[in-house]
């Protein structure tokens, strides 16, 4: 399949809503649904408050996966060294903040613990500055007629080809048995795991991976 993989650096916001919606397509419009509300009509603006914020200030970078004739099927969101996903007030006020104060009191709590315990999370296992120093993934998604057919695959290792110019590792999060065995087959290592609270109403906890690759790894990049 001949993909090509394309980095934008702004959006129209055509641009801007096509790509929110291929992201909620990829997730079924569930992508952290119950931290949502279950509310269908916020997916689209928690996908641009992942696209916007990157391209705050040059914050990170937005890949799109295009094929002939069929045009863009998958988008990337990385965060570049020197930054982290919502890092500055510039961030939060693309799109983030806004989408906070359209949800009940309850889950924008939520949403502030969960932050925290994600941030402590990258601290505990990897360290906050390796994770700040290199490619950081923080979103991927493939439209689902094009998932398993190597798209998703072809967007990450552009950024690791960026990363390894750079001398910089990846980093990446996930939850699931099975996003961690896709990860451990791209050659990514677990560097440690941790339990984060569950979103309301449920209670107890969820484990989150985290996975690092060094620039020196053999297959980087390929």
């Amino acid at each position: 399949m001949s993909v090509t993989i394309r980095e934008v650096t702004e959006l129209s916001e055509a641009e801007m809503d096509k790509y929110n919606k291929l992201l909620a397509e990829a997730f079924h419009y569930q992508l952290f649904g119950g931290a949502l509300g279950n509310d269908r009509s916020l997916q689209e603006p928690m996908m641009r408050a992942h696209l916007a914020p990157a391209l705050v200030n040059g914050s990170g970078e937005v890949h799109v996966a295009e094929l002939p004739d069929v045009g863009a099927v998958g988008v990337a969101i990385w965060f570049r060294p020197g930054h982290t996903y919502l890092d500055s007030d510039a961030q939060r006020n693309a799109g983030w903040n806004e989408l906070m104060d359209r949800l009940p009191t309850q889950y924008s709590d939520w949403w502030a613990t969960f932050l925290k315990e994600y941030d402590e999370l990258a601290e505990k296992t990897i360290g906050r500055e390796v994770k700040r120093g290199g490619y950081h993934l923080q979103l991927i998604g493939v439209v689902p007629e094009y998932q398993r057919k190597g798209i998703g695959t072809a967007l990450i290792r552009y950024a690791e080809n960026k990363a390894h110019a750079l001398k910089v590792p990846t980093t990446i999060e996930t939850i699931g048995a099975f996003n961690v065995r896709i990860y451990q087959s791209l050659g990514y290592k677990v560097a440690g795991s941790g339990h984060l609270t569950s979103p309301p109403p449920a209670d107890g906890t969820f484990e989150m991976f985290v996975f690092i690759k060094q620039p020196e790894a053999t297959d980087f990049g390929n």
